[in-house]
């Protein structure tokens, strides 16, 4: 074996031998290249501020006695997202405060599923993949807002 001349080369090398024997996971690939394509750049991102499934071992017994129940809370400075995740049942309760209609898609990198929020700021989808999601969040003329990706 020729030992490569230069920075280039051996890293190019390294590159090599670390795609051949350590290679990246698909959906943090997949996660990845949903993130950086974010459609809406001017949107207002409600980051994740509370997820059930970090919490201490009793919470987490708690949360699997439910049925596989997962709860997350999403802020952003005009919207705050709840959301139940029933991962057995593919499905998302969610709450959007302050309450009031909007179309909220949850996006994966498989696709999206649509559902629209009543006058209360309650919403449902059905189908939702597992893997990394956002949930896009329009209220007639207001900001556009979309979570972080999380895995589910």
């Amino acid at each position: 074996m020729t030992v490569p001349k230069g920075d280039d080369a051996l890293l190019g090398t390294l590159r090599h031998a670390v795609a051949r024997h350590d290679p990246i996971p698909d959906d943090v690939v997949a996660a990845a290249r949903a993130a950086v394509s974010m459609a809406a750049l001017d949107a207002e991102l409600a980051t994740l501020v509370y997820d059930s499934s970090f919490g201490d071992e009793d919470t987490r017994a708690l949360v699997r006695s439910r049925g596989g129940s997962r709860e997350l809370t999403f802020e952003a400075p005009n919207l705050t997202v709840e959301v139940e995740v029933h991962t057995e049942a593919r499905r998302l309760l969610g709450q959007l405060v302050p309450p009031g209609p909007a179309v909220v898609e949850v996006r994966s990198p498989e696709g999206s599923v649509t559902a629209e929020a009543d006058h209360l700021g309650r919403f449902a989808a059905d189908g939702v993949p597992t893997g990394p999601v956002s949930l896009r969040c329009r209220r007639g003329a207001g900001p556009l807002t979309e979570t972080e990706w999380v895995v589910l």
